[in-house]
């Protein structure tokens, strides 16, 4: 059973029930196990080995399955992970964090830019996505020549979450990361039907 839910921990509900697998294809803002198996695979394929690379998560971290998988998953493999984020979006963690890209910039390895989750929010924080944006977008005045990658889940607000230039920029591995997905998905069904 392939599940995909609004709220968090129906997969958990239903395998409590049933014998079948079951793969979380997304529940809530709680867990998309899926969509870090195929990061950490763009990851890997670009650097190798993972083991003090450094990755900074840009968003609204708080309302992100994809980030709270993400956030288990690479820091197994030996990544460090900055929370880029308002202190509305951030999750109470251990885990670094800042308010300002600019600050870590310099030292990461990876940005993985997120969508602003309004659908999850009880109340606007932002006067607009566009006022967010204008201190979030990962733009590529931001990355200038640094040696590093860009990931996003998709969709993406072109011009909140990354602007124009940088989704053209072969840095941005958005596509690779659809492209792996195809692949890591094969992978989880073929391991559980066979």
């Amino acid at each position: 059973m392939i599940v995909r839910h609004a709220h968090a921990g129906v997969p958990n509900i239903l395998a409590q029930h049933t014998n079948a697998s079951i793969i979380n294809a997304g529940d809530g803002a709680h867990a998309h196990p899926t969509q870090a198996l195929l990061d950490l695979f763009t990851l890997r394929r670009h650097f190798g080995e993972l083991k003090g690379k450094k990755i900074a998560i840009v968003g609204d971290i708080k309302n992100s399955r994809v980030a709270n998988s993400n956030m288990e998953l690479l820091h197994r493999f030996g990544m460090e992970i900055t929370l880029v984020a308002p202190p509305h979006f951030l999750p109470e963690t251990s885990l670094n964090t800042t308010h300002n890209i600019r600050e870590v910039i310099d030292d990461i390895d990876a940005i993985m830019s997120l969508r602003t989750q309004t659908e999850r929010h009880s109340h606007q924080t932002y006067g607009s996505l566009k006022d967010y944006g204008s201190d979030f977008c990962i733009t590529q005045e931001l990355i200038g020549d640094r040696d590093l990658i860009l990931l996003h889940p998709g969709p993406v607000h072109r011009n909140i979450d990354i602007d124009d230039m940088m989704l053209g920029d072969p840095r941005c591995k958005v596509l690779e990361q659809v492209r792996n997905g195809v692949a890591i998905r094969m992978a989880v069904l073929k391991a559980l039907i066979a």
